[in-house]
């Protein structure tokens, strides 16, 4: 849209240069860049268009219509959808949702932008100009060539910026409406497909919807919602609705990754017999997870294990040597997590001959 927008700018611009190097136009000329466009239902429409005019005429009056037929046959008074002088002879359905980029005239930019689309807007345009502010006789110009609207379904998605989140701190998501319409305003909520219930059920949050006006015809519409996110929030979807005059909707959803960690817990039977397997598991509940998890027995002694990401120690053929304390090790960013776990090894007594039993 910023495109368009800026197209329809430089367009009258070098319009305006040109002629300062060419002679006067001797012709009514207008030019559309380019001569069809395809807006989105619910945003807006932007038509970048210039003209020029033989210079004893003195542009006063601009006038929009959309052409009921093929031919373009126009009627004035039924299919005018702007009137830069007269609002009230433009058609109803028009009237408020149509206005130039720029008013002065003299500037030769006869660009315009409808808002709030429907498929109805499909068709061809026609642009006219009038130097009479009142009624009576006085040159007027309607521009042969046509500019065509061909309205397609609404697929543009919001965009939810989501900065890092760490599981109890602050943080505020923003959802940001597509479009830079100055039209009527989008309704825009928030909702948590972790458990489906409404976003209201997140801690401490806030929610608040905005608006920027970056010109007198563009305005971003966004809304921010404030939480404290927690464990529970980790891997849910939270989902950003826009929803346009008409009822027309779009949504984008985000997975929310909090950083988190608990204490390491270590399963396992803590006491074997002699000959018997040890297994051991340490588990790490955290995002990001351990790159990897090491044990160590008695604190010093590093063993190897059969898997290092999941925690799992396996010793085989069991002995009394193999009695201790077995400590799980693991990682998190720049913290150093560890669990313990006494292991006791039961072995068969051992008969001497000399107690002549």
């Amino acid at each position: 849209m910023w495109v368009l927008i800026w197209a329809a700018l430089l367009l009258s611009l070098t319009e305006r240069a040109t002629c300062k190097n060419e002679a006067p136009a001797a012709a009514y000329n207008i030019s559309f860049s380019p001569a069809e466009i395809t807006p989105q239902t619910g945003l807006c429409a932007v038509i970048p268009c210039s003209f020029t005019h033989p210079d004893d005429f003195i542009p006063r009056i601009a006038i929009w219509f959309k052409c009921p037929d093929a031919q373009c046959s126009i009627k004035v008074e039924m299919d005018t959808i702007f009137h830069s002088e007269n609002s009230s002879i433009a058609q109803e359905g028009y009237r408020r949702r149509v206005s130039l980029l720029e008013t002065d005239l003299t500037k030769k930019n006869c660009s315009m932008i409808i808002n709030d689309i429907t498929k109805t807007d499909d068709g061809d345009y026609q642009f006219s100009l009038s130097e009479k502010l009142n009624s009576g006789n006085g040159n007027k110009s309607t521009f042969r060539e046509k500019m065509k609207i061909a309205v397609k379904a609404l697929t543009q998605k919001p965009s939810v910026l989501t900065p890092p989140l760490t599981e109890g701190e602050p943080v505020t998501l923003t959802c940001t409406a597509p479009g830079i319409c100055s039209g009527t305003p989008p309704n825009i909520t928030w909702t948590w497909r972790g458990t489906g219930d409404n976003i209201t059920e997140l801690r401490d949050n806030t929610t608040i919807q905005k608006r920027e006006d970056l010109t007198s015809v563009t305005t971003t519409h966004f809304s921010t919602l404030t939480f404290t996110p927690s464990v529970e929030h980790h891997t849910t979807k939270v989902t950003c609705q826009v929803t346009f005059k008409g009822n027309i909707t779009t949504e984008e959803t985000v997975t929310l990754n909090v950083t988190h960690v608990k204490e390491p817990k270590t399963s396992g039977s803590n006491t074997v017999r002699e000959g018997d397997t040890l297994n051991l598991t340490c588990f790490v509940d955290s995002y990001p997870p351990p790159p990897f998890i090491t044990w160590s027995k008695n604190g010093t002694t590093a063993l190897e294990q059969n898997n290092s990401v999941l925690g799992a120690l396996t010793i085989s053929n069991m002995t009394s040597e193999h009695a201790g304390e077995y400590v799980c090790n693991a990682q998190h960013l720049n913290r150093t997590l560890t669990a313990s776990i006494v292991v006791t090894v039961m072995y068969h007594p051992v008969i001497l001959n000399a107690s002549g039993c």
